[in-house]
């Protein structure tokens, strides 16, 4: 970044971090692209596979910045700002090595605790995307054009993923105490904020790549990575929930999501109907306690609750 912006006086440290991941995945990029082309062997007959291999690290590279740069758009990040971190990046120049680089961290503020709030983000960002795709795949396009029936086992995993995710952000939240100026940055999502996200993120998806992350948030290591990390923090004495102090459940995720995909006139079937709908088939009851009461070594294998994962079958 040429010099630090105004506009990013005064923002969160998480939020920050978002553009440092920007740049920095974009210099990681430009040094694969620059550095890392592979050197032809004769035995390598073509030479395919390590040029395969170099090709598929720049693509991961590009589709990692990019949901980055997604996830930065749908938080309120300038435009300009995300656009001068990546073209940074893609000039070699990597976050730290710029003395014109924003301060990611505030004078005297503990490292450890904003790494906790920064895994926080991460989460409520990663439940506001799973519950916006399952409402696209639910009401914003025509069956004809999901391919993939979701079996009865990834449905119910979707869910608990959901629930798990949400617990975590939970209990790390009242571990570090968090402000209800830093809850409403972080989970204070309004109507048009929402609408936001569906148009930055899930209009801009084919039907392969709303696929692809649909199945990869069911994927079912998610749950058990969050299980060790909420052992660690020692879930069982956090407090209950309270009003206005933790994160939105998915019950209540998935129908502000539903409402900004029909708002944004993704849908064929009235509003009104569709709201109805998925309210009506989302549990009234948080999975959470489901998922709380197992231990960290309990199997993973669990048989169906009843209305459990309806909410979230697409």
């Amino acid at each position: 970044m040429s010099q630090p912006s105004s506009e990013l006086e005064g923002l969160p440290s998480w939020k920050l971090r978002l553009l440092e991941r920007i740049q920095d995945t974009s210099a990681d990029h430009a040094r694969v692209l620059l550095q890392g082309y592979p050197t032809y062997e004769p035995h390598h007959g073509s030479g395919e596979i390590p040029m395969q291999t170099c090709r598929t690290h720049l693509r991961a590279l590009e589709s990692d910045r990019t949901d980055i740069e997604t996830h930065a758009a749908a938080v309120g990040l300038p435009a300009s700002a995300i656009d001068q971190a990546r073209a940074a990046g893609q000039r070699g120049l990597r976050w730290a090595d710029s003395v014109h680089s924003a301060r990611i961290m505030r004078h005297g503020e503990d490292l450890d605790r904003a790494h906790m709030v920064e895994g926080v983000a991460a989460d409520v960002w990663q439940l506001e995307h799973t519950a916006a795709i399952n409402a696209e795949r639910r009401f914003g396009r025509a069956p004809s054009r999901i391919r993939h029936r979701s079996e009865a086992e990834e449905v119910e995993q979707f869910g608990r993923n959901m629930a798990a995710l949400r617990n975590r952000a939970r209990d790390t939240a009242h571990v570090i105490g968090l402000s209800s100026e830093e809850r409403a940055q972080l989970w204070g999502r309004d109507r048009k904020g929402w609408q936001r996200l569906v148009e930055l993120a899930i209009a801009t998806y084919d039907d392969a790549g709303l696929q692809e992350r649909w199945r990869a948030y069911a994927w079912r290591g998610i749950e058990h990575e969050v299980r060790l990390c909420i052992d660690s923090l020692a879930a069982g004495r956090v407090n209950p929930d309270e009003p206005g102090v933790a994160p939105p459940t998915p019950y209540v995720l998935i129908e502000r999501a539903t409402d900004a995909v029909i708002a944004a006139g993704r849908g064929e079937t009235k509003a009104d109907q569709v709201i109805g709908e998925a309210i009506g088939i989302a549990p009234p009851h948080d999975l959470g306690p489901i998922w709380d009461s197992e231990p960290v070594t309990a199997p993973d294998a669990r048989p169906p609750q009843p209305g459990s994962s309806a909410g979230y079958e697409l």
